[in-house]
């Protein structure tokens, strides 16, 4: 029996999970759990990189008797940059650095969105890739002249543990620089905004075995024969592989967590102007399976709003009381109508105070103020499940489907009272878990590489069987 370690990387946590078959069921162990933050160094926000990679090495040397693979997955869009002695140009900045803003700005001189969307169907943001490397071509020219290629945080990682650089299919997919209908980088924005084609990376597909640890550059590690399996990088694709919607296309998926990312599985790449003007986004799944959906700001306003609350509190506050007040209040009122946009970017903006900023909008919008405190709860919840009601309405109009199941995955679908209200406010059937399913996806991806499981189908029958899920 070989076992497999996901290293699965979110904004605010990272976690180790080990992973194998047994008696037709998935088993997993949590081994790992590891709060970070954003910290400012140089005028940038940036990732704790040498800390993360730190406890990464631990966790795959505390566990190296056990394991025959590990793989990794992460958020979407950034990056490192490597020079000519394989190093690191500078530590990796965070996609909630302001500064993007001006690669944003710097890209729209030069074509319009609506062009830059038709290129490569990715939603225009000013975290992606794209404006992060044209903010940086302007921030740090010397340091952009200096680097030899660009790989993605999970491949970056990769490349460190094995000395391998590739660059895998999903991550790329968040870049806004693949053209998602050739499968290719777009030279027309590579020649619009002047950047190097060598720098970018081999494109690969999620699967194949890339490298062993004691061949990579991490010196802790060269003693220990623990292969690297490239998996699908980016944790919405880890996790959209645990859905229905892979194998069902009137199934559409609901990845909750720090961010929500609400859609389908198509045919084909959407390139049009229809989905450029819905604000919906092309990205690519497991074994480049299509996704056309939405990302929105997801529970990290509720979070941000929780932690806050809790200091004025002086206590912690459970969900469980957050959800009795909740139901409470939908008991004695159907309907709120002091709810917020989702989509403004106040609310996903790492600097602000999320209940000044709720506030704020509300004045703006001439809407009532929650009365209490614990009210804005209602609120959040309310508005994110508005926000999912307009994306499925818009993929719908687009599809010329209706759809009346939704596979949610993720911190969110541990929620009941966020399931109930969606599967209410919507009219649809909740499909709730697994849970841990970028995790998951991970580890499935590396059995199969291990060939303890011949395909992903048995992969995830095995899952199915182990892991609780819920319908609502």
């Amino acid at each position: 029996m070989k076992k497999a370690l996901a290293i699965d990387m979110g904004a605010t946590s990272i976690r180790g999970i080990l992973g194998y078959i047994e008696d037709g069921e998935v088993k997993l162990e949590e081994v790992m759990r590891f709060s970070h933050e954003i910290k400012s160094s140089n005028g940038r926000l940036r990732w704790d990189f040498d800390e993360l990679l730190k406890k990464i090495a631990q966790t795959i040397k505390e566990n190296s008797d056990e394991i025959s693979s590990v793989g990794i997955d992460t958020w979407g869009v950034d990056f490192g940059l490597i020079d000519e002695e394989g190093k690191l140009v500078e530590p990796p900045v965070c996609y909630r650095d302001p500064k993007h803003q001006q690669g944003y700005d710097e890209a729209v001189k030069a074509l319009s969105e609506k062009e830059i969307f038709a290129e490569t169907g990715t939603q225009i943001m000013s975290i992606n890739t794209l404006f992060q490397l044209l903010a940086l071509k302007k921030v740090n020219p010397k340091g952009y002249k200096t680097a030899k290629k660009l790989l993605m945080m999970p491949d970056l990682i990769q490349y460190l543990l094995t000395g391998n650089m590739v660059g895998e299919e999903t991550i790329l997919s968040t870049t806004q620089i693949l053209n998602l209908k050739t499968g290719d980088y777009s030279e027309k924005l590579l020649e619009a905004y002047g950047l190097d084609r060598e720098k970018l990376p081999k494109i690969a597909k999620a699967g194949t075995i890339t490298g062993n640890v004691k061949n990579g550059l991490i010196k802790e590690l060269k003693d220990f024969d623990v292969d690297v399996v490239s998996v699908c990088g980016h944790d919405t694709a880890s996790a959209v592989l645990l859905t229905k919607v892979m194998t069902d296309e009137d199934t559409m998926f609901l990845s909750c967590g720090t961010w929500s990312l609400f859609g389908v599985r198509t045919a084909s790449p959407d390139l049009s102007e229809k989905a450029y003007e819905k604000g919906l986004t092309n990205e690519l799944g497991y074994d480049s399976t299509p996704l056309l959906f939405k990302n929105l700001t997801g529970l990290y306003l509720l979070e941000k709003y929780k932690t806050a609350y809790e200091k004025v509190l002086g206590k912690k506050l459970g969900f469980d009381e957050i959800t009795a007040y909740v139901e409470r209040s939908i008991q004695e009122e159907e309907t709120i109508k002091n709810l917020i946009d989702m989509e403004d970017p106040r609310f996903g903006s790492e600097e602000s105070d999320a209940k000044e900023v709720i506030d704020e909008f509300l004045k703006e919008k001439g809407l009532e103020l929650p009365e209490h405190d614990m009210d804005y709860f209602r609120v959040i919840y309310e508005s994110m499940v508005k926000k999912y009601s307009e994306v499925k309405a818009a993929l719908e109009e687009i599809s010329g489907k209706t759809y009346k199941k939704v596979h949610m995955i993720g911190g969110g679908a541990k929620s009941s009272l966020l399931c109930k209200l969606i599967a209410k406010r919507l009219d649809v059937e909740i499909t709730a878990g697994p849970y841990e399913a970028s995790a998951l996806g991970n580890i499935l991806v590396q059995l199969k590489a291990l060939g303890e499981i011949k395909t992903i189908e048995e992969g995830l029958e095995a899952a199915y069987k182990s892991q609780e899920i819920k319908k609502y």
